[in-house]
């Protein structure tokens, strides 16, 4: 519907030449139109309709269809450019009405006044930007009929809402109301169904958005897509945990040995230059690796390394302060592991998501 910007740059640089040179009553019309002079302009075009030319009664024809079309008298306007189609079906122009009726017979419903009321908004920055205008237009547009008109109108209060405005609560409220909305448009509901896995997901729930899509008729795409962020913010929530307990774990190690006299010891073994070169290796080489074979970020391996750091001080600190039976080092070595695979998974998450497709998470 934003196309009647077009129709007006179309309106006022037609070349003269196009259809012969234009005749005096057109271009007195368009140089009203140019002035902002709609009246005069109005009369013009419609004298030149009751002429006998009929190049001149045409086009006489087709800028009042568009006057009516700025004017959101949207029944005068599709009238107009079934008119023109009808007085010169060869017109380099006439594709242009006809993809025009084509848009208007399409968002006909409820005899264009939810159409008239859409445009008002969707027309005005101001009321576009107006949170009282869009809460009044979300209102008044679930009393009109299913289709194509209340489908754009809620997906342009659910896209201000989620941006401009910062109601992401109320925006998934509006895009979960399109994607169940049976008398939309398919690709309409199929993208309000995606914004709202979108969404969920920066609202830290997206298994709310797998319920809320489940007796929805949505791509799989969609439905897979709200099941592979919920699945990660799970794993998320473990990795934090497991990190946690290994960082309180680490505190109360170097606490206890500090108690025993032990933290000679511990530095002794912290400054080993083997572990650390492992681990730079481990970090420069992945790094060089990834960014070589697939061309991923190298910062997640960068917080991979230091990570993996931070587990391996605490594991040191653990095996000096521990007790030295085998289970009791498997099982430290174990929770270490685990600790090291949470930092791996949190800079996979946060720097490049696309890794964690590459081995199906």
């Amino acid at each position: 519907m934003r196309c009647g910007a077009a129709v007006l740059a179309l309106a006022l640089t037609w070349p003269a030449t196009a259809l012969g040179q234009s005749p005096a009553r057109i271009e007195a019309g368009r140089s009203a139109l140019e002035a902002g002079d709609l009246p005069r302009a109005r009369a013009a075009f419609t004298e030149a309709v009751g002429r006998g030319d009929p190049t001149e009664a045409a086009l006489g024809e087709y800028h009042l269809a568009h006057m009516a079309d700025e004017a959101l008298d949207f029944p005068a306007a599709l009238a107009g450019y079934r008119r023109f189609v009808a007085r010169d079906p060869g017109s380099r122009y006439a594709s242009r009405a006809l993809a025009r009726i084509d848009d208007l017979q399409a968002h006909s419903e409820g005899g264009f006044a939810p159409l008239v009321a859409l445009e008002r908004v969707r027309r005005s920055t101001a009321l576009s930007d107006d949170p009282g205008a869009l809460e009044a237009l979300d209102r008044e547009s679930r009393s009109w009929p299913a289709g194509t008109v209340r489908a754009e109108a809620w997906m342009l209060v659910a896209e201000a809402f989620a941006g401009r405005m910062q109601r992401q609560r109320a925006a998934a409220d509006v895009f979960l109301r399109l994607a169940e909305d049976e008398g939309a448009p398919a690709g309409l509901r199929e993208l309000a169904a995606t914004r709202l896995v979108e969404l969920r997901g920066v609202l830290g729930d997206p298994a709310r958005a797998e319920r809320e899509l489940s007796g929805v008729q949505v791509p799989d795409e969609v439905r897979a897509e709200a099941a592979v962020l919920s699945r990660r913010l799970r794993l998320r929530q473990a990795a934090l945990t497991v990190l946690a307990l290994v960082a309180l774990s680490g505190a109360a190690a170097l606490a206890l040995a500090k108690q025993r006299g032990q933290l000679g010891e511990l530095w002794r073994r912290w400054r080993r230059p083997m572990p650390l070169v492992q681990l730079a290796v481990l970090t420069a080489g992945g790094g060089a690796m990834a960014k070589m074979a697939d061309d991923h970020e190298v910062m997640p391996f960068a917080v991979l390394g230091a990570g993996a750091l931070g587990v391996y001080l605490v594991a040191v600190a653990l095996n000096v302060v521990g007790g030295p039976g085998g289970s009791a080092r498997a099982a430290r070595a174990a929770v270490c592991a685990m600790a090291v695979l949470a930092v791996s998974y949190l800079a996979m998450l946060g720097l490049d998501p696309m890794m964690l497709e590459g081995i199906g998470l």
